[in-house]
């Protein structure tokens, strides 16, 4: 696949609408698709606020990032939009959460920052209120925040960071998903 930049993914917004059917156009596979990252607050820090690290590896309820923080040969994700879930039970795991509680105000009042290699300046850095749930009661379709379309590239270092303000406490659950349209190359 020839380097594909934000504006041609943004073009390809079209083949496909809420769902996850696959639609080829120009010579690419495009279908849209949530990727997430769980975690316990009280990691973070000995990981440097890394949410996902290189030796990441895809298991069900924790990640479905395949390659840590690295995107497959010829795989691109134009992210168009993010949330992030919550769950302070006691003794909660990731395997156990419901994602139903408000932001711990660490995280409320922490920022998320994206970033790759290669790219001058992150490709979102944002405070986590804005795009955490607040136990509204709107549809789940309407609880990711749009942002504007940014490009995760593949074989390409990426990292996603939580800066949080202050430490976290034992019973801190997160789940971070990017709402993106997925591209790759056609067979």
């Amino acid at each position: 696949m020839k380097k594909l930049e934000v504006l041609s993914a943004i073009s390809l917004l079209g083949a496909t609408m809420m769902g996850n059917g696959v639609a080829v156009m120009e010579g690419k596979k495009v279908r849209r698709r949530v990727m997430y990252v769980t975690g316990l607050g009280t990691t973070l820090s000995a990981n440097q606020n890394r949410l996902i690290l290189p030796g990441t590896d895809k298991a069900v309820g924790v990640t479905n990032f395949d390659s840590g923080n690295k995107l497959n040969s010829g795989r691109h994700l134009l992210v168009t939009g993010i949330r992030m879930l919550f769950d302070t039970t006691t003794s909660v795991t990731v395997l156990t959460a419901g994602w139903k509680s408000e932001a711990p105000a660490a995280f409320k009042n922490g920022e998320l920052v994206i970033s790759q290699s290669g790219t001058s300046g992150d490709l979102f850095n944002s405070p986590i209120g804005p795009i955490s749930k607040y136990n509204a009661a709107i549809a789940t379709e309407d609880e990711f925040t749009a942002v504007v379309p940014f490009l995760i590239r593949p074989e390409v270092t990426f990292e996603i960071r939580a800066d949080l303000a202050g430490a976290t406490a034992a019973d801190q659950a997160y789940r971070l998903e990017l709402d993106c349209i997925e591209i790759v190359d056609a067979d």
